[in-house]
């Protein structure tokens, strides 16, 4: 049986380099397909005849074909180079149907050409095809679908702060029933994947700054809490107190410039004065919404007496505002690439910020956070998709090649694991890149 399975490939191979030289009414194209014809019968006579390929190797019946065979090596790239992974012929194959395998594999191998679709197509239904699970496009469409799922939860998050702040501003305190409902959204998917919720916060807008503004702080002080080893069920206080924590601000104009100095200044004590109006809420947001702009140093605002401890959660939220603020493009924050922007909240510890909550954002989130675009030693051009086992060392997924060209599916390379190393921080405008699209 080996044999007529050698005969197999040795005609198929034969038969396949006759599809490329002569036209199809040409005598020597019309004995390769007899011959191969003949070969395939012989191979099924008592049954099916599967010719399949595994490491690069051709098996049938669990035996591998003499690879010193030529044929057998033509084949075994043939096969791979279009995915295949079986070819079964069963008895009631028909001469025109081997013909239409001919044709299918003399086309030129693209990404995502499937051959058994291709037999299909043309009605063959005595040869099937076995291909190879393409687990690169399964896992990038995975990746879209949770992609469009966290786009929608950052999209209700916004419309959740809207609404708070059109409650306030309409009769005076917010429903926060929904916020806890869609906080617990954000919590399991960062129990799941935190760099995905950091991946969030690359989403924005210029039109609604304050609502995006809120929502990541919230996603970068979750991420920051989790770090800490907050369980469960404290993040969820955490989560809903950055949401808040600008809520005074709808008091007042802010296109008005003097109105806007008033709600810098006074914005805490509204916010906390409206949250503390709530009946049998946790005062957490409402501490939070008063404390986050206390500096440990004894600066910032409201005033407070000498020796004012501020809530953990004040400080953390503090410093996920502040680094907001930082990566935020000018007019409404800082502009700074989030690499710099890591430095300047170390800078900033044990001052304006609390020094530990500082360092810990350094951990969390890596000299290169998720969402720096990113060039490589090789010259490869990439995204931090997540922090690595070391600041220096993230997780980058491949969108440019060392040669320019478009890197295909997006392969991810753990630096920790590699020989490259980031060279330097892309401005992801200058490629014209949606770096949300690309995580």
């Amino acid at each position: 049986m080996t044999q007529d399975a050698i005969a197999l490939v040795s005609a198929l191979a034969a038969a396949r380099r006759a599809e490329h030289l002569y036209p199809h009414s040409h005598p020597a194209y019309l004995e390769a397909v007899a011959a191969l014809t003949k070969a395939v019968s012989q191979c099924v006579a008592s049954g099916p005849c599967t010719i399949a390929l595994y490491a690069g190797r051709l098996y049938h019946e669990n035996a591998a074909l003499a690879w010193d065979t030529p044929a057998v090596r033509t084949v075994a790239e043939l096969l791979e180079a279009r995915r295949v992974e079986s070819l079964t012929f069963h008895p009631e194959v028909a001469q025109h149907e081997l013909a239409a395998l001919l044709e299918a594999l003399a086309a030129k191998p693209q990404a995502g050409f499937d051959l058994a679709a291709v037999l299909e197509e043309m009605g063959v239904t005595g040869i099937a095809v076995g291909s190879v699970r393409d687990d690169e496009a399964e896992e990038a469409a995975k990746r879209d679908r949770l992609k469009e799922q966290d786009r929608a939860l950052y999209q209700r998050l916004i419309a959740l702060v809207r609404a708070l702040s059109e409650q306030v501003a309409q009769r005076g305190e917010p429903d926060l029933e929904q916020a806890g409902i869609l906080v617990e959204g954000v919590l399991a998917r960062l129990m799941e994947d935190s760099a995905a919720v950091l991946g969030l916060t690359t989403l924005g807008s210029a039109n609604e700054p304050s609502l995006f503004h809120a929502v990541n702080t919230m996603a970068y002080a979750l991420v920051l809490g989790a770090e800490l080893g907050i369980p469960e069920e404290g993040l969820a206080p955490l989560g809903i107190s950055p949401l808040l924590h600008d809520l005074g601000k709808v008091a007042f104009d802010l296109s008005d410039p003097e109105q806007a100095k008033k709600a810098q200044v006074l914005h805490p004590v509204v916010g906390a004065e409206v949250l503390s109006r709530l009946p049998d809420a946790d005062r957490t947001p409402m501490l939070v919404a008063f404390e986050h702009h206390m500096a440990p140093d004894g600066s910032g605002y409201p005033e407070r007496e000498p020796g004012y401890v501020t809530h953990p959660y004040s400080r953390i939220v503090a410093v996920a505002n502040r680094y907001d603020h930082l990566v935020t493009p000018r007019p409404h924050g800082y502009g700074l690439s989030r690499d710099q922007a890591v430095l300047q909240i170390l800078k900033d510890g044990g001052g304006a910020l609390d020094g530990m909550f500082a360092r810990l954002l350094a951990r969390a989130y890596g000299v290169f956070p998720v969402g720096c675009v990113v060039r490589l030693t090789d010259m490869s051009v990439g995204v931090v998709v997540a922090p690595g086992p070391t600041p220096l060392a993230p997780r980058v997924r491949i969108l440019f090649e060392p040669d320019g060209t478009q890197a295909e599916n997006g392969r991810v390379v753990e630096l920790a694991a590699s020989n490259e190393s980031v060279v330097e921080v892309v401005d992801p405008a200058s490629l014209a890149l949606e770096v949300f699209e690309n995580l």
